[in-house]
């Protein structure tokens, strides 16, 4: 059983890498690139615990929730971070468009 979580887990989390990669965000954002790929090897050690308790009430069990939370709030703040960058990127794109060519002043 274990060894097919592994193989979910690692191909899951291959087609996740594969759409967060094509986020416009991605090449921008050094912070939500590191924080994307830190939650990668914690959703391993989460995995790792959640198959490795023996019960549900046991402490392996309570310590792989905790790396599967960690996991996960790496994996929304760097969705976050790349689409602050994005919106930050979008933001400069439309006041440079937005200059009067002639007079030089921004249009609103």
């Amino acid at each position: 059983m274990s060894s097919f979580i592994a193989i979910a887990l690692m191909a899951s989390l291959g087609v996740l890498h594969l759409r967060v990669r094509r986020h416009a965000g991605w090449t921008a954002s050094a912070v939500g690139r590191t924080y994307i790929l830190l939650g990668y090897p914690t959703a391993a050690f989460a995995a790792y615990w959640l198959t490795s308790a023996p019960t549900i009430t046991a402490w392996e069990w309570a310590v792989g929730c905790a790396w599967s939370l960690v996991a996960a709030a790496s994996f929304a703040a760097g969705l976050s971070a790349l689409k602050r960058v994005a919106a930050d990127h979008a933001e400069v794109a439309a006041q440079i468009e937005s200059i009067e060519p002639a007079t030089g002043t921004l249009r609103y």
